[in-house]
């Protein structure tokens, strides 16, 4: 989602600088000057819970072709947060744990048939892939790739309720400048979204270093990850366990905050693929309520260095399979953002390229146009809308609608895209009559 910058808060403390009230000595008695009450929670000690949710939502999409993937309802359980070491939070281990069976999807299905039910039939047939070269495509990264095939075929099945623990790390402020993390956390994006960078439920398994230092750095923060991304089909930590042993990812990447914008970019080095690929991604949100109309607009953007391609095989029943070549390229989402009152959205043109698959390492995912991007968006070129309102406290209601225009040649499985549904926040319905967390 778009978030709004808030250069308010810059101006609101210049003016109180510069127009400071007189003293007014004796006009009010000492006693009656009372000290401002904290609202602490019962359990801020110990935990610091970010986000405590359960949603439900219908989802509809088509895929290149025709093809009708999705048709059901489906839900999420969110829990994520810190649990505290220390009394002043230097010390914590994060975690986040939710719904949904991949990577790339927190939801899980509990009517009707979810994606993998129905992708067999349609990554081999013209509902799916429009062309008989886009077929052929298929059918070899079929007998090259049969990982990737089993992948898609039945390890992603996310259907029903279970919950996994996504995230799971340690995090060290010895000193304020220097954070350091280990274990099983989530993506850096600085201030780009999902679109161009990847789904906000995926994880890594590794370790970073954050810095926070503007006085000699200029940058609000630079850090750098070294990690394994992979596992896309094993959500749970406890699964992963012997990934922290791996390397295959590493991101150098800088934030700053200005009056009135902030920006952020990133070089990402990440393997897969016979040379791996290098991506550059930047982001910039400039606050512009005085627009009215407008609250904030972000402008994000990426770039794929180089070239690389999948490997081949020497023998399959269709003969010798070349490797498969990938040329590097861009992409890039714009949108803007407004909030009034209980009511607020955003809209925005996206353009991702066709092969934004390469990321996820495998051949098949690639030939059949599966990204590890925010998966209500995936490839193409597509103006998109989202639009929530609180209708009661903890209670928000949202829809989200993207259809891909031009571009018939990219394979997607969200051509036409639509969702809709209600989050609950169970962390605002529990603090309503006495703050707990």
């Amino acid at each position: 989602m778009v978030l709004a910058v808030a250069p308010q808060l810059c101006s609101a403390k210049i003016f109180a600088a510069n127009n400071k009230s007189p003293e007014i000595v004796g006009s009010v008695p000492a006693k009656a000057i009372a000290p401002k009450q904290v609202d602490h929670s019962l359990t801020e000690r110990w935990l610091d819970l970010t986000d405590l949710s359960h949603t439900e939502r219908y989802r509809n999409a088509f895929a290149t072709g025709g093809a009708h993937l999705f048709d059901n309802a489906q839900q999420r359980s969110l829990v994520a947060g810190k649990i505290k070491l220390d009394a002043q939070g230097r010390y914590d281990i994060g975690f986040r744990a939710s719904s949904g069976r991949y990577f790339n999807w927190s939801f899980g299905g509990y009517t009707g048939e979810n994606f993998a039910d129905r992708v067999g039939a349609p990554t081999f047939s013209p509902s799916y892939n429009a062309t008989a070269a886009e077929r052929l495509g298929v059918t070899k990264a079929v007998f090259s790739d049969p990982t990737g095939l089993n992948l898609a075929h039945g390890d992603i099945k996310s259907n029903g309720w279970q919950f996994y623990l996504r995230e799971l790390y340690f995090s060290a402020t010895p000193v304020k400048q220097v954070t350091v993390e280990f274990g099983s956390f989530g993506i850096e994006r600085g201030l780009s979204t999902e679109i161009t960078s990847f789904d906000e439920d995926g994880y890594l398994s590794g370790e970073r270093v954050r810095i926070h230092d503007a006085k000699h750095l200029f940058f609000d923060e630079v850090g750098f990850t070294t990690a394994y991304f992979g596992d896309i089909a094993t959500p749970s930590v406890f699964d992963r366990g012997g990934s922290l042993k791996k390397s295959n990812y590493r991101q150098v990447f800088a934030k700053k905050q200005l009056k009135r914008v902030g920006f952020s970019g990133e070089y990402t080095w990440q393997a897969g693929t016979d040379t791996g690929t290098n991506t550059l991604r930047k982001a910039v949100v400039v606050g512009t309520r005085e627009l009215k109309f407008i609250d904030s607009i972000r402008v994000e953007a990426y770039e794929r260095l180089n070239s690389t391609s999948f490997p081949g095989i020497a023998t399959s029943p269709l003969g010798p399979i070349s490797p498969l070549s990938i040329n590097g390229a861009s992409g890039f989402a714009i949108a803007a953002s407004k909030k009034i009152g209980k009511l607020s959205g955003d809209i925005g043109f996206a353009s991702v390229d066709k092969d934004y698959s390469v990321y996820s390492g495998y051949r098949f995912l690639a030939a059949v146009g599966f990204p590890l991007n925010g998966d209500a968006y995936g490839t193409g070129n597509r103006p998109y809308a989202h639009a929530s309102y609180t209708f009661a406290p903890g209670m928000t209601a949202f829809g989200f609608y993207t259809h891909q225009v031009g571009d018939e040649g990219v394979r997607t499985f969200n051509k036409q895209g639509l969702n809709a549904g209600v989050t609950f926040d169970l962390k605002a319905m529990v603090n309503k009559t006495k703050r707990v967390f």
